[in-house]
């Protein structure tokens, strides 16, 4: 189902008031009154909305808040010489860590929807178009004037391993608390909101207080990121830290399973109930208070390390909603960031709950 670029703006205004009228609605977006009731007839049949004050429909969903961007990735089979010219090859995709978790989660079958900004560009356009058409609702991505829409360029070495990379998220710095209460009625329906720390600090801090009544997942992004949410961890119900990353927030230097457990102990005693600390080629240690312990998938092929932790982002939030135990969520997001691994694109065409199943047949796990 393919949603227009004026349904995506009358969707955003229906959200932000159900009981808005068709008067009002063509006074926001200067159209007629005549081409709005067009408009809303179309999006009752496509679903979109349904009943009486254009009541959206209740579908449970999960919520992204974070960065979407173009991502450029430069790659070589040869080792890399610096300060020249490398052949290899460079491609573009989608990409941002909110905008690939929203992608995984709607490949996994948990419908998704992705509030972020571009630029009124063509790469915002292709942005919105390709994260539309992975069935992700874009109907809350802002178009600003004037910056451009995000670019993350990456370099990898001839171990497929990220050597490099410049990013250029401007854009993302403009989201403010008003984008914030603007969605406030959708937000407030969410399963679960997943947060990127790409957005502003003061945004973040609002989030936490705003929607407490809602599971609240947090993706770190970087070490430089992290340092955002320091003071504010226990907020969040999930974490997903790699072990630098889990260094910064607790203070504890992780050297073995000893500290590493009390690195998690230490998240879980500020207020979060499960913790996933990744381990890059080691796997991942997961913690919930009760269950702990670590798990590893042997034998991966990569040929990207590039959108791994989003897959495994996804998983985590598909097994918080679907599965029984955190020790069963960990092996599935781990699956699921095998099978981005094996990519050379952010995301896997791969990338289905039917692919994760069978890794998971394959290595006798089982989570039903």
């Amino acid at each position: 189902m393919k949603i227009t670029k004026r349904e995506r703006e009358l969707l955003r205004l229906i959200n932000s008031n159900p009981m808005i009228s068709q008067d009002q609605l063509a006074q926001k977006l200067d159209i007629t009154r005549s081409s709005v009731g067009v408009h809303i007839s179309n999006m009752v049949r496509k679903s979109l909305i349904k009943g009486r004050g254009y009541v959206t429909h209740s579908e449970s969903y999960v919520s992204v808040i974070g960065g979407s961007n173009i991502d450029l990735q430069g790659s070589t089979d040869n080792p890399l010489a610096l300060n020249d010219s490398n052949p290899g090859e460079i491609s573009m995709s989608t990409g941002g860590v909110g905008r690939n978790i929203a992608e995984n989660l709607s490949r996994i079958s948990i419908p998704s929807k992705m509030f972020s900004y571009v630029g009124s560009d063509a790469l915002g356009e292709f942005l919105i178009e390709k994260t539309q058409n992975a069935n992700v609702d874009t109907s809350y991505i802002k178009k600003h004037n004037t910056l451009p829409t995000s670019q993350y360029l990456s370099v990898l070495d001839d171990n497929n391993d990220m050597l490099v990379s410049i990013s250029d998220m401007r854009i993302i710095n403009e989201m403010s608390i008003e984008d914030i209460k603007s969605w406030n009625n959708t937000l407030n329906q969410s399963s679960v909101i997943v947060v990127d720390t790409n957005i502003p600090t003061k945004v973040i801090q609002y989030i936490t207080d705003e929607y407490s009544h809602i599971p609240l997942f947090l993706d770190p992004v970087s070490i430089a990121k992290a340092s955002k949410i320091i003071d504010i961890i226990g907020k969040f119900h999930t974490v997903k830290p790699n072990r630098l990353e889990a260094e910064l927030i607790t203070g504890i230097k992780i050297t073995d399973k000893q500290s590493m457990l009390k690195a998690a102990q230490n998240l879980f005693e500020r207020g979060c109930r499960q913790i996933f600390m990744t381990l890059g080629k080691d796997g991942v240690f997961y913690y919930d208070g009760i269950e702990y312990g670590e798990y590893c998938q042997r034998n991966t092929e990569v040929n990207s390390a590039n959108g791994a932790g989003d897959a495994f982002t996804a998983g985590i939030v598909y097994g918080f909603l679907k599965l029984d135990s955190i020790k069963k969520t960990a092996k599935y997001a781990t699956a699921a960031a095998a099978i981005a691994l094996k990519s050379r694109n952010t995301i896997s065409d791969d990338m289905t709950s039917k692919n994760i199943e069978l890794i998971l047949k394959e290595n006798k796990i089982e989570t039903k």
